[in-house]
């Protein structure tokens, strides 16, 4: 198994990246026993864009059922003896998951259908390493035994890649949005008694929030000499809006104080600044790929406070995420921002 950590550039130097991000970390989404996650499952979709700064806009997705994941101790549950390595269970629909979730890593020992067919690892699937950022990659081989009815059984070897592909802010049905997230694509490739060409290959995108322990939405793909399809998608249905459009956003710094609301907007948004010394102020507009649709200078400033009203001509009749930047002096307050249709 290796993790590489992986370096990236975005377009300009405008720093939006490290002020995106945030550190996926063991105590904050480790698998937990006791916990239940909700979700919507939907008509399926494509998983979106790679990259930094992407807005995800899922407000179409349709609900046909609903699934909640339930997680419990593996001591408490039939097969705890062939799977001795695991203290975790996730269970789905009756098919449960049997993970050890310690030490910053969360390994797939196994797995129990509803018809008690077994899959057994001698070598675990890594199914997420802590601490995991934008930009992250982990990789590794697993592999194991199927073993089912009337005596079936069958090895099985594989491959698999976690990567933290994109980041960015991710629309849920309801207009519930949040900023700051990040996506981790995983591939899953198994092969069958010994057979040279994989003739199994999943891949999944599950997006991730600071403040949300497991999945906001994920999308499974499988993959064939036809192609790939999309087979699942479900978003978490307990979310709540990070971005309020009652109420302003306030970034500050040292000497300036900057609100900025509605967001995400529609005709127009308030930029509400405060300076505590007199300076110079500039009021910079970008797009999502770093080009500056607009700059307002406001010279020799007087401390105190100032309103600007930012319309769509001043983001070129755009939609989409933008950055806003302002400039104090010798200090910057940075925010996205969104102009949905």
């Amino acid at each position: 198994m290796k993790k590489l950590i992986l370096t990236s550039v975005l377009v300009g130097c405008l720093g939006f990246a490290s002020l995106a991000q945030f550190l996926m970390k063991n105590n904050t989404h480790m698998l937990r026993s006791g916990d239940e996650h909700y979700f919507n499952i939907t008509n399926n979709v494509a998983p979106g864009a790679k990259g930094p700064s992407v807005v995800w806009d899922f407000r179409n997705l349709e609900t046909k059922s609903t699934l909640t994941s339930y997680m419990y101790s593996a001591y408490s549950t039939e097969k705890t003896a062939e799977l001795p390595e695991a203290n975790t269970v996730l269970e789905e629909y009756g098919t449960r998951f049997f993970f050890k979730a310690s030490n910053g890593i969360i390994e797939q020992y196994g797995t129990v259908t509803k018809n008690n067919t077994l899959t057994k690892y001698d070598v675990p699937f890594v199914k997420m390493v802590f601490p995991f950022n934008y930009g992250d990659s982990y990789s590794g081989n697993f592999s194991g035994t199927i073993y089912g009815k009337n005596n079936y059984e069958a090895q099985f070897t594989g491959t698999y890649l976690l990567e933290a592909d994109a980041y960015g802010t991710i629309i849920l049905p309801d207009n519930i949005t949040y900023d700051n997230v990040f996506r981790i694509k995983t591939v899953k490739e198994q092969c069958y008694n010994g057979k040279d060409a994989c003739n199994c290959v999943s891949i999944s995108y599950k997006w991730y929030a600071e403040d949300v322990r497991y999945p906001l939405l994920t999308i499974i793909q499988s993959q064939n000499s036809k192609g790939i399809k999309t087979i699942r998608t479900a978003y978490y249905s307990k979310g709540e809006n990070k971005i309020d459009n009652d109420s302003p956003t306030k970034l500050t710094a040292q000497n300036v104080e900057v609100n900025i609301y509605p967001n995400p907007f529609m005709d127009e948004f308030k930029l509400d600044y405060t300076i505590t010394t007199d300076t110079d102020v500039n009021i910079e507009i970008y797009d999502n790929s770093g080009r500056k649709l607009n700059s307002i200078q406001k010279l020799n400033q007087k401390a105190g406070y100032y309103t600007e009203i930012i319309c769509n001509e001043d983001v070129k009749n755009q939609f989409g995420m933008f950055h806003i930047r302002v400039i104090a002096g010798n200090e910057v307050v940075s925010k996205t921002v969104i102009r949905g249709e």
